[in-house]
Formats: C-alpha cells, structure tokens, sequence
C-alpha cells in the first residue's frame, strides 16, 4: 500500500502566565493511495479563542513546515480532523488534548485510508506526548573515537516500568549531528525479526544504539564534531497495529501515547 506523507512542524508559544514554556507540535498527515473520493482535508487547532488551520489540501496541495506563536491561558488544546469529498460537506472528527508544564514535545499522526468495503475515512489519530525524564541515566559504551558505532547503556532509578519504541520493544535511539544549519538526525532502519527486548526496571539497565536492518547497516561515526543522542522509551508495549474490527466498521482509532525522552550530547575530536 503507497502512502504520501506530508510533515508539519508547528511550534506554540503558550503563555499561561509565566510558568510555561514553548511546546513543539509535530502533524504528520498520510494517506493511502487507494483513496480517491475523497478530495479535500483540513486539520485545525482550536485554542480559544484563537483557531489554527495546520494544513488545507484545497488551498495548499503540497504541504510545508509551518510555524507560529499562540498566546493562551487555557490548558487543552482540540485537534479537529475534516474531510469532505467536494469541499461542501464535511465530516468532523475532534480529540481534546490536555497540556502539562513538563510537556516537552507533541506529535499528531493522522492517517486516512479506506477498507474492503470501499468506504474512505479517518483510520487512525493518534497523538504522542514527549516528556523528559532525570530517573533513567545514559552512559555511552563504546570509544568516543571516528569508526566507532555509538552504543549505551540505560540505568533505570525509577519505579516505573519503562518499554522500547520499536516494534520488538528494543530501546533504539536517534543521533544527531551538529552543523552550520542545525542539527542533521539520523534514525537508522528497523527490522522486526529481531528477538523483542526485556523492559527496563528499576536498577536494570539495557543497551540502546541506532537500529539497522542487516550487516554492513551500522550507524558508525564518520567525522569529527559534536553529537547528539537521543532515546525515547514507552510506558507500554509498543504497538502500532489498528483493530481489524475497527477497520472493518470505518471507525477511526484514537489515542493518546505517553513516552520519556533521554539523551546525551558529546563531542568526537
């Protein structure tokens, strides 16, 4: 199944008073190739009493990185989802997203699909909230050296449970390489045929480096410069599977992921 994918980047500025902070907002909007009664899309943001129109396929076809500043004193935003098919009638989705202090980062993933019936609708709306964590240390395991595959290890102090963002639940993470126009991230490539990872405990610790799918793959560091790596762990199994019966009744799947973020930069001479 094709898909076209368009990200967009929306970076809020929340004043709610002085205690907040500016919180990033990723929407990633996919859609699969088979839909084609469907014409028009539109994902807003509503922060009363302002509103934010993140994309609109009828007035812009190819979608760009968008990023703007809202001042507000409420604290949930509502993501609202429309279609339509000619730009008359549209169906409405809305999901209410609540906002923390210690909110580091929002992703919004919408995909739009169809089912055996022929029946196109919004499959999937899921949203990922991003937090930092000081419970879980990162400490490297390998020679900060070029040729070397970065490798480290996590160390859990903390009493919650915490599990992989992979499909096996393997702690992988992103690098990111510094240079003159921001940083470069590398994610590397999955393969899941590998065998799953435990979930890291209290005083357990676990390895974590840049996935890659076969032999020859590796992520290994090429030059000199300053670092970045960052993992993301889930407070549950990882899974991104969407209910067969869901898809066969055309009802759309919507939730809300928690996830902690640690991460560690570091410099190659």
């Amino acid at each position: 199944m094709g898909l076209r994918i368009f990200i967009l980047t929306i970076s809020f500025l929340f004043g709610l008073f002085q205690a907040w902070g500016q919180t990033e907002v990723i929407v990633k909007f996919s859609k699969s190739d088979k839909v084609i009664k469907t014409k028009g899309f539109l994902f807003s943001i509503y922060l009363p009493p302002d509103t934010l129109i993140v994309f609109d396929s009828a007035d812009n076809k190819n979608h760009k990185q968008t990023k703007v500043s809202i001042s507000s004193n409420n604290d949930t935003i509502l993501g609202v989802f429309e279609y339509s098919n000619n730009f008359k009638e549209w169906h409405k989705v809305e999901y209410p997203i609540p906002l923390e202090r210690e909110l580091k980062r929002i992703e919004i993933k919408i995909y739009f699909s169809e089912n055996d019936r022929k029946g196109e609708f919004l499959q999937d709306l899921t949203v990922d909230k991003f937090y930092t964590t000081n419970r879980v240390s990162i400490q490297p395991a390998f020679k900060k050296k070029i040729g070397e595959q970065p490798v480290f290890m996590l160390v859990s102090n903390s009493d919650t449970t915490f599990w992989g963002c992979s499909p096996t639940n393997h702690f992988y993470g992103t690098i990111k390489t510094k240079t003159d126009h921001g940083w470069y991230d590398f994610s590397g490539s999955f393969c899941v045929s590998t065998v799953p990872e435990k979930a890291l405990n209290k005083k357990d610790t676990v390895y974590s480096w840049v996935p890659n799918y076969c032999p020859g793959d590796e992520y290994k560091i090429k030059r000199s410069g300053t670092y970045k790596y960052t993992v993301a762990m889930g407070l549950e199994e990882y899974s991104d599977g969407i209910p067969t019966k869901l898809i066969e009744q055309g009802q759309a799947r919507m939730r809300t992921r928690i996830f902690y973020e640690v991460e560690t930069e570091f410099a190659i001479e």
